[in-house]
């Protein structure tokens, strides 16, 4: 029997396995927050009962917080494998080696060849989501024992751990943008035709635009001290 690599990462049965476990990680994290908050409301009431109002907002409010952040992180999570799956759609792996040491600037800055001049490397970074743990271990591996990659890194990808145990977004820099939405001149047409078909061409958005402030930032002050 002769295998046939799948044009495209999401023709892979394992890939879509893959993202539909994701999926229902993240839907059952924001199930779980969901009926915390509900539940500590409801006890929040029956305390206040108890000893009034102002204990009661003492006990309250630090639940409350927690439950919130965790079903805005579990949706947040949703929302990127949404785009996820659009680029595992258009996009076949490439699996590429081990990452080595941490980048100067933190453990999610990488460099992933340009598709077009496969000399050259392009700066990106894993996308974080949920409490940071898990986040971290998945990168720590992946900078340890490799993984595969799929996208164009100078607009989006998605990074899986061996055996596809685990999905991360990839995030650009987004120096290859331009403002009027037209092709770069230094992406060729086959490249911007399949990012086009991906939905990753278009402007950075406000989370991505304040990282980038803060990684120039950083960069900024690691020059000056060490100068």
């Amino acid at each position: 029997m002769t295998y046939h690599e799948p044009e495209t990462a999401f023709a892979d049965p394992a890939t879509v396995r893959a993202w539909q476990r994701e999926r229902r990680r993240s839907l059952t994290t924001m199930t779980f927050w969901a009926l915390f908050l509900v539940l500590w409301v409801g006890l929040s009431t029956v305390v206040s009962g108890w000893s009034g109002t102002v204990v009661a907002s003492i006990f309250a409010v630090p639940g409350i917080l927690v439950a919130v952040v965790g079903v805005a992180l579990g949706s947040l999570r949703r929302e990127h494998l949404g785009k996820m799956r659009a680029v595992l759609a258009a996009y076949p792996w490439q699996h590429c080696p081990a990452l080595g040491e941490a980048h100067p600037a933190g453990i999610e800055y990488f460099r992933l060849p340009d598709p077009d001049e496969p000399q050259k490397h392009i700066h990106v970074a894993f996308r974080r989501y949920g409490t940071g743990k898990r986040w971290r271990r998945a990168v720590a591996e992946a900078r340890s024992a490799g993984f595969a990659f799929a996208g164009d890194p100078r607009y989006a990808g998605v990074v899986a751990l061996p055996g596809l145990r685990e999905l991360l977004a990839v995030r650009p820099q987004h120096v290859y943008i331009e403002a009027d939405g037209t092709r770069p001149r230094t992406v060729s047409e086959e490249a911007w035709r399949r990012a086009e078909e991906a939905g990753i061409t278009t402007a950075p958005s406000a989370e991505e635009q304040r990282r980038k402030v803060l990684y120039s930032l950083r960069r900024a002050v690691q020059r000056r001290a060490s100068s």
